[in-house]
């Protein structure tokens, strides 16, 4: 009986004193009571065209053209947000560096609702989703790796399942301030297969050999960083390697 008491009145208390000391309030637009109001959701700028990870061109459901595919290359990237419009900046930034992991828990809803409004869904029936690994340093400092907030709210709501094939294995710069060749030389060889990288949906242990993927990250601005991981799911046997990010540069 003490204790049917005391826990709702802690849980009481406990709720009381966040919403009072630390308000939930929009990261764009400042209104209180969501981290992404419902204003800013309708309003937050879509992108009109998908384009080629590798020549940038206008590319119909984000393909990459049959001249710029590599053997080791990503075969597409979809990204649903224009990361100029200054409310989506705003998201992202903000719940990144404000250690908001709730931030990307919504935005992955929000893809994964576009995902399925746009029947993108019906083309990936047998992929794996796989977030873009941190370095654990940077992990351990930031608390959470955006990228697999992401996957986690993605693969809830399309009944996809998670691989972590992919660690980290290289402390590199952030990105944002690299010139597109410093970028690519920044991202050479920082990603390395994980041990036992795959879990079928039964629990049982598979290969990367033959299998398709679909690498998840917040950002896009040159396609460095995914096609690093995407090469190294592809040189480990990879068949189909797709990218899908919140928003584009």
């Amino acid at each position: 009986m003490y204790s049917t008491f005391i826990k709702p009145l802690y849980l009481d208390i406990k709720t009381f004193v966040l919403d009072t000391l630390f308000p939930i309030s929009c990261l764009s637009c400042g209104e209180e009571g969501e981290f992404i109001c419902a204003d800013c959701k309708s309003t937050m700028k879509t992108l009109e065209h998908q384009r080629c990870i590798v020549c940038q061109k206008n590319t119909p459901f984000g393909a990459t053209h049959p001249l710029c595919q590599t053997p080791w290359g990503a075969d597409g990237l979809i990204s649903f947000y224009d990361y100029h419009d200054e409310k989506v900046s705003k998201i992202i930034i903000a719940g990144k560096y404000n250690f908001i992991p709730m931030a990307y828990e919504i935005l992955g809803q929000m893809i994964a609702l576009k995902f399925q409004s746009n029947f993108l869904i019906s083309q990936f029936p047998n992929f794996y989703l796989v977030p873009i690994p941190l370095h654990t340093t940077r992990q351990r400092w930031r608390g959470f790796n955006q990228a697999e907030v992401l996957c986690q709210a993605i693969a809830k709501e399309l009944g996809l399942p998670i691989s972590r094939a992919l660690i980290r294995s290289k402390i590199t710069k952030t990105q944002k301030d690299l010139k597109k060749d410093s970028r690519i030389k920044n991202v050479a060889d920082a990603f390395a297969v994980a041990p036992s990288p795959l879990e079928g949906r039964a629990g049982e242990r598979l290969q990367i050999q033959g299998q398709s993927f679909i690498l998840i990250d917040d950002v896009t601005t040159t396609g460095s960083t995914l096609q690093e991981a995407a090469k190294t799911l592809k040189r480990h046997g990879a068949s189909k390697v797709i990218c899908l990010t919140v928003a584009r540069d």
